[in-house]
């Protein structure tokens, strides 16, 4: 069984690297990193979802056609995993035994960081984020390396604000376990049980303490969640 992490706005696939510790060894745990970020720097910078997805198809095809797998998206983690899921269903691919999504509500809701992400600029999308405890980043003295994180920070927040799908447009058609900090900032009015118009298996939602990055004070417990939900 493969477990497939997509990361939240900002992030890298090392994002997740602490979780190995709590998961079987059984699992093969693949973090998926998106083109012009972090260890694939040297790559273009996508800034769309859609391109992001198919990128990340074509780098992990091989898994997608022959092994089992569930994906776990935190925040825009959960953008990438329905397109990338639409787009594997649509080729004709391996679809997903298990969906973990954590921390965003479903994609209909009409729920952003800005009215108008587009027009927000870098500065404001910046403070916001820092002000709200948003960004899983570690403080950082390198102006250039903050510079060069703030832009994919950005750019990453623009295109998972843009994208829109619709439930009719997606099935992810396995179970859904929806996780979310019951103090995240963004979800305050959000229904996070509106996940379920976008799977015809079931939905069940879990909440815990904490804000956007609620599983860093509760990691142990989200990883034997998924340990016990994928039945190893």
């Amino acid at each position: 069984m493969v477990l497939f992490f997509l990361p939240h706005a900002g992030g890298s696939a090392k994002s997740y690297s602490s979780f190995k510790r709590f998961l079987p060894k059984e699992l093969k745990v693949v973090p998926m990193e998106l083109s012009g970020r972090f260890t694939r720097s040297a790559e273009p910078l996508l800034t769309d979802v859609g391109s992001c997805a198919a990128d990340l198809i074509e780098k992990h095809r091989e898994i997608l056609e022959s092994e089992d797998y569930a994906v776990f998206g935190h925040s825009m983690g959960t953008v990438l995993a329905c397109e990338l899921i639409r787009q594997a269903k649509a080729q004709g691919l391996g679809m997903p035994v298990h969906v973990f999504l954590s921390g965003r509500c479903a994609p209909d809701e009409p729920i952003k960081c800005f009215k108008d992400t587009a027009a927000a600029s870098d500065e404001e999308i910046v403070n916001f984020f820092a002000a709200n405890s948003l960004s899983g980043a570690s403080p950082i003295q390198d102006e250039e390396l903050i510079k060069q994180l703030n832009m994919i920070l950005c750019t990453d927040v623009r295109m998972a604000d843009s994208y829109e799908i619709a439930p009719g447009e997606l099935d992810f058609g396995c179970d859904l376990t929806v996780l979310y900090g019951t103090e995240d900032i963004m979800l305050k009015e959000a229904d996070m049980s509106g996940w379920q118009r976008f799977t015809s298996g079931s939905c069940t939602v879990r909440s815990y303490s904490g804000g956007h990055f609620y599983y860093i004070e509760h990691k142990e417990e989200v990883c034997r969640i998924i340990t016990e939900t994928l039945g190893i």
